[in-house]
């Protein structure tokens, strides 16, 4: 019965894979806006595909290319509504029930800069907050749009590698 169910769902990938990219840009894209991300499970659903699109046959490296341009994306628009908005972000809802969200993310921008706009893209809390706050925070644009596109890259490369590992498996 399993095999079967994972058979029908490779097959429905196998004729549906361009859509692929797409879904796998616009999860990145949710993950890094700051309100969508809590209400996306992004990162859980680019481990599922990886691997069964892994196992339809599909290419790693351009839906890793898709789910980091959507990322890009999301955190240049929230990064940019940081610099807009400045301080008032706090006041937004979730940040405005978790004043030690702001608190603490602010603390984090100062002191670690373009390595934790990087780093942050692996600590879930952090993830599609450290944008609008680094934004909101005046870190140059030319910072930022180095250290961005670096860890949506990483950050799409690593939830899609071990779903392409078990993929392979199937293969």
């Amino acid at each position: 019965m399993l095999t079967e169910f994972a058979d029908s769902v490779v097959t429905l990938i196998n004729e549906n894979i361009a859509l692929v990219e797409p879904i796998v840009f616009a999860l990145g894209f949710a993950e890094s806006t700051m309100v969508v991300s809590l209400l996306v499970p992004s990162s859980a659903l680019l481990v599922a595909i990886g691997g069964v699109h892994s196992a339809a046959g599909g290419e790693f490296w351009s839906v890793v290319l898709a789910g980091g341009a959507g990322a890009f994306i999301g955190d240049v628009i929230t990064f940019a509504i940081g610099r807009y908005f400045k301080d008032d972000i706090r006041k937004w809802w979730p940040l405005s029930r978790h004043p030690e969200w702001y608190a603490g993310t602010r603390i984090y921008v100062a002191r670690w800069g373009a390595p934790g706009v990087i780093f942050s893209k692996f600590f879930g809390v952090l993830r599609p907050f450290v944008p609008a706050i680094a934004g909101a925070a005046g870190m140059k644009w030319a910072v930022f749009l180095t250290a961005s596109p670096v860890s949506c890259l990483l950050w799409a490369g690593a939830f899609l590698a071990p779903g392409y590992g078990i993929g392979l498996l199937f293969t």
